[in-house]
């Protein structure tokens, strides 16, 4: 008996260090299948590129004055009134203004964004934590996706919808602030969704409502 119980013992360890071993080996498959850029590889050439197929670890950051934009750029919004309303399936509304966001804690990342056949640039995103905003706020259990809209009464509103998981874990954030200074108009200030491995015009510049949805 006891040497029976030995032997699963074993096996189950086996199995268990086999299976470890698997999921390893999948972790760095996934990243693996990237393509990784070398640092003489200058973002502005990627435009026809896919940003989720990219390892852009090496890539040098794009200086501000060669980014490239679309849709508006001219919607001037008053940092001092400008408020981010978080609302939908969420247990407390929220309605936080530019200096309550940038209290705080700090989220920064290297991000590219590409516009398909127009242009692409790589920039270090300074801003803050969308998931954890939407933990405090209680997202109700039912919730897969959210709702960014930008520029508010404007006419010209955009909407996009991200899903859920890839907001908890920071792969779609808000920025104040790009390469070091403030957000420029052209770019949306004073907030907007960086959105990694999203082509940029699933990016939301002059950010006014997050919606916590389901389906």
């Amino acid at each position: 008996m006891d040497t029976r119980r030995n032997f699963l013992a074993r096996a189950f360890t086996y199995l268990g260090a086999t299976g470890l071993l698997f999921a390893s080996a999948g972790r760095v498959w996934a990243k693996a299948k990237r393509r990784i850029l070398g640092s003489e590889v200058k973002a502005t050439d990627l435009l026809n590129d896919l940003p989720r197929e990219l390892d852009t670890r090496n890539l040098q950051i794009t200086p501000i004055e060669k980014f490239g934009t679309m849709g508006p750029t001219d919607i001037e919004l008053d940092p001092k009134t400008w408020r981010l309303e978080i609302d939908g399936l969420v247990k407390k509304k929220m309605s936080l203004s530019l200096d309550q966001l940038k209290a705080r804690p700090v989220l920064e990342k290297k991000v590219l964004l590409i516009c398909p056949g127009v242009f692409s640039y790589h920039a270090r995103w300074k801003g803050l934590s969308l998931g954890a905003l939407l933990r405090e706020a209680g997202l109700d259990g039912t919730v897969n996706s959210i709702e960014a809209r930008g520029p508010r009464g404007q006419g010209v509103e955009k909407l996009e919808s991200f899903p859920l998981k890839e907001v908890l874990t920071d792969q779609v954030f808000l920025a104040y602030e790009v390469n070091g200074v403030p957000l420029p108009i052209k770019h949306g200030a004073p907030m907007r969704i960086v959105a990694a491995d999203h082509y940029g015009d699933d990016w939301v510049k002059y950010l006014g409502r997050i919606t916590a949805v389901a389906g």
